[in-house]
């Protein structure tokens, strides 16, 4: 181990401060997280606050009406951006960058909303420095990656694939079909039971379905566990109706495109990829679980018939095709197809 320290004028030892902040989650936590995909953590007091004052704008935002809400955030993106609603079944806000004119209640959500993300982004950067440490993966490796995503952006010209939406599921109805997210790290925080996450096992059925509760919650995304080299797990997880309803906040730590010429040479491999090909790659790899059902099933069908992967396991976590020298070519050529969980 270095010696982080240097001989004073008068020959005193001056022990210097550490390059990088101590881990954040113990190592224990960090294999787990590895293993299953999933964590539930505590949250300082700061992202907590927060938290309490985003939900307490978002109820005053859903309880307007809809065309208010569709007037006051204009759905874009697909389901990436602005007000959507499945009808009898929930209803969310994305967030890509700060909104500055609208409503009192708009405006005033859009900036707590912005405070949430800048807390949130730290907490999984400095998760995301935990797993990095365990895979002797150096933590300036993540620099381009995270280009314009540890903060809200200003303008929609800013914006980069992160994400923040908002959800109200309505009693009983509400969910979500199992999937794993796309990106690097999520963090979900729901007001009540819903989430669950798989907890998978080597024993028949392979692993079991658990209810998170109301604890805030960390998922590998698809992407980290292709830049693992699949070492860490992406996280499967799906939400069930509850009798009363929830609300939850997910932030979605994404990889910035700024830099799209990516050298994986720190992940093990001497070879650089196109990152905007890699993330078209695994994002056209997935239908999305908070479409309409027509919506979602017209897409479930374009996958099959480009030989994707549906199913109702731990698809992408199994599949050779998740990554491996083949997944993704040099910088320059096709990137290969996914598989999807």
């Amino acid at each position: 181990m270095a010696n982080n320290s240097t001989p004073s004028n008068n020959g005193e030892t001056i022990f210097m401060p550490p390059i990088h902040p101590p881990p954040l989650i113990d190592s224990l936590k960090v294999h787990r997280l590895a293993e299953t995909g999933s964590l539930t953590v505590d949250l300082p007091s700061a992202l907590t606050e927060s938290i309490n004052e985003v939900l307490t704008l978002d109820r005053a935002f859903f309880a307007e009406n809809t065309n208010a809400k569709r007037k006051e955030f204009p759905a874009a993106e697909g389901t990436e951006l602005g007000y959507y609603d499945v009808a009898n079944e929930k209803e969310y806000l994305t967030f890509r960058h700060q909104k500055t004119n609208g409503s009192k209640v708009s405006k005033s959500l859009s900036i707590a909303s912005a405070k949430f993300w800048s807390l949130a982004a730290a907490l999984l950067h400095r998760i995301l420095c935990d797993l990095s440490t365990s895979l002797n993966i150096p933590l300036e490796s993540w620099d381009n990656l995270l280009d314009g995503c540890l903060s809200m952006p200003a303008s929609s010209s800013e914006t980069t694939p992160t994400l923040l939406r908002l959800f109200n599921y309505f009693p009983g109805a509400g969910s979500a079909e199992r999937h794993t997210d796309t990106g690097l790290l999520t963090i979900c925080i729901g007001t009540a039971p819903g989430l669950q996450v798989w907890e998978p096992s080597d024993s028949p059925p392979n692993g079991n379905w658990i209810d998170v509760g109301g604890q805030a919650t960390i998922l590998i995304g698809k992407t980290l566990h292709w830049l693992s080299a699949r070492r860490l797990r992406a996280g499967l997880h799906r939400v069930v109706p509850n009798d009363q309803g929830r609300q939850s906040i997910v932030f979605a730590l994404r990889p910035s495109l700024r830099h799209p010429i990516f050298d994986l040479r720190p992940f093990g491999e001497p070879r650089t990829v196109d990152m905007s090909a890699v993330w078209k790659e695994i994002k056209g790899s997935v239908f999305s679980v908070n479409a309409t059902t027509k919506i979602r099933e017209a897409q479930k069908e374009r996958l099959k018939a480009r030989g994707h992967i549906i199913g109702d396991g731990d698809d992408w976590n199994n599949s050779s095709e998740s990554r491996g020298k083949d997944a993704v070519h040099r910088h320059g050529t096709e990137v290969g197809r996914s598989g999807c969980g």
